[in-house]
C-alpha cells in the first residue's frame, strides 16, 4: 500500500532541520574558539613581553660604570656587543604572537637605546586594562590596542617619566632566527 500524500517530504523537511541545527552549533563554536585562541595569543604575547622586559633589564645591569645604558638594537639582547665572550640575554627574537611577525615597536629614550618593546597591532584587546597584564608599564591605563601594551625594563621607568619622553616608537627589524 502506498503512503498518502501528507506523509510525503518530512523526511527532508527533518534533515534540512537537522542540517541547519548543526551549522548554527558549528558556528557558535567557532566564535567561542576564536575567542579562546585570541587570549592564548595574548598569554604569549605577554609572556615574550615580558622575555623583552627581563632581557632588557638585565643587559642594563651588566653595563659597566655606574650609568645603566640599554641596547640600540634588539640583535644586541641575542649576543651581548660589549662582552669580549658570549653574553646571551635572549635565545630568539619572540614572533609577536598577535601580528604573526619578528617586529616589534621599540620604546627608545632620548639617546636611541631600547627600554622597551610593544606590538605593533592596532587590534583592541580582549583585556582592555593593562594592570591585568602585571609586570606592565601603564598600570591601570585603558589600552585601546595591543599597541598599548608596552613592556617596559623596570629600570628605565624612572628615565622615561623624568626626561623628555621616549623617542618615536619604530618597528624593530627582524633578527636572526
Amino acid at each position: 500500500m502506498r503512503p498518502a500524500r501528507t506523509e510525503r517530504g518530512f523526511t527532508y523537511l527533518g534533515l534540512l532541520f537537522i542540517i541547519s541545527v548543526l551549522g548554527l552549533t558549528a558556528a557558535m563554536a567557532s566564535v567561542v574558539w576564536s575567542t579562546v585562541q585570541r587570549r592564548e595569543n595574548e598569554k604569549q604575547l605577554v609572556f615574550a613581553g615580558r622575555q623583552f622586559q627581563t632581557a632588557i633589564e638585565r643587559y642594563g645591569q651588566r653595563a659597566q660604570g655606574s650609568n645603566m645604558r640599554f641596547p640600540r638594537e634588539l640583535d644586541d639582547l641575542l649576543r651581548d656587543p660589549r662582552a669580549l665572550n658570549m653574553q646571551r640575554f635572549l635565545r630568539q627574537i619572540y614572533v609577536d604572537p598577535i601580528t604573526g611577525e619578528r617586529q616589534w615597536g621599540l620604546v627608545r629614550l632620548a639617546d636611541g637605546s631600547i627600554v622597551g618593546v610593544h606590538s605593533l597591532s592596532t587590534r583592541a584587546p580582549l583585556r582592555s586594562s593593562l594592570s591585568a597584564v602585571a609586570g606592565t608599564r601603564g598600570g591601570d591605563v585603558a589600552a585601546e590596542t595591543y599597541r598599548d601594551w608596552r613592556f617596559i625594563a623596570p629600570s628605565a621607568e624612572a628615565l622615561l617619566m623624568s626626561g623628555p619622553g621616549p623617542a618615536a616608537s619604530a618597528p624593530a627589524q627582524p633578527g636572526p632566527q
